[in-house]
């Protein structure tokens, strides 16, 4: 049955996409190694045929040629993408400190040589962190009292607590990126969006798209406005769509 929904919504899809504001134009097909997806100029694997599998390329995408920084890299699903849009001109930085997300980041960039792998926490200074193991695989994080997007806890303070290496956004462009120009960064880091972007001052100057996903809730409540507060200072112009991802890009 699976399948019969999944052609069904991707036969549909293009038509809700073509008047949505939510998302460019999009064409959705099985293709090698499972379903793709094809918007604004670009094809990439996706997990299946669903609009939240668009949540980092609903207004924009990475272009061939680009520098592209992937912050809180997981299990190198965005990683991979990102490095087929870039080509084999354009570069992907994926910034990754959990020993078992960093396992996999591995294998992925020893196959694509336009992936670097940086093993690293981003913060809003040169540190030592506690990190602390997630409820689920993706919920890991150096934010204890951070809280997911239907307010459940991040951190399963019951299990071992990691000690990881952390350093600004601004030092690792540098030393990783040579300080050039970055086309698209993306974040997605469990609660702390905040201490990520104040360690990014000057690469944010020299940013022109972001998505960050801000669904997580400090203090009660969601990171997204205080994020699009950020970004606006730094003179982009951000939206925060319904998921709570804060996508924001400067004019040009």
């Amino acid at each position: 049955m699976k399948p019969l929904l999944h052609l069904g919504y991707a036969l549909l899809f293009p038509l809700y996409s073509l008047f949505s504001r939510r998302i460019g134009f999009c064409i959705f097909w099985p293709g090698p190694g499972g379903w793709w997806a094809y918007t604004r100029g670009k094809s990439f694997p996706v997990r299946m045929p669903r609009v939240w599998v668009l949540e980092y390329f609903r207004h924009f995408v990475a272009k061939s040629g680009d520098l592209v920084l992937d912050v809180g890299g997981e299990l190198g699903f965005e990683t991979e993408q990102f490095s087929g849009m870039v080509g084999p001109k354009g570069r992907v930085i994926v910034f990754e400190c959990f020993p078992e997300h960093i396992a996999r980041l591995k294998a992925i960039a020893a196959k694509r040589p336009n992936v670097t792998l940086v093993e690293r926490a981003c913060w809003d200074r040169p540190t030592t962190l506690e990190f602390f193991v997630g409820h689920t695989p993706g919920s890991n994080t150096a934010v204890p009292e951070a809280r997911g997007q239907v307010g459940q806890a991040l951190a399963d303070t019951s299990q071992r607590m990691l000690t990881v290496q952390a350093d600004t956004l601004d030092n690792l462009w540098k030393q990783h990126g040579n300080g050039q120009p970055v086309a698209f960064l993306k974040m997605d880091i469990e609660g702390a969006e905040y201490e990520a972007l104040d360690g990014a001052k000057e690469l944010l100057r020299n940013t022109r798209k972001v998505v960050i996903a801000a669904y997580h809730l400090r203090d009660g409540v969601r990171t997204a406005d205080k994020v699009a507060d950020r970004l606006r200072a730094a003179g982009f112009n951000p939206r925060i769509d319904e998921n709570h991802h804060v996508y924001a890009s400067r004019d040009e």
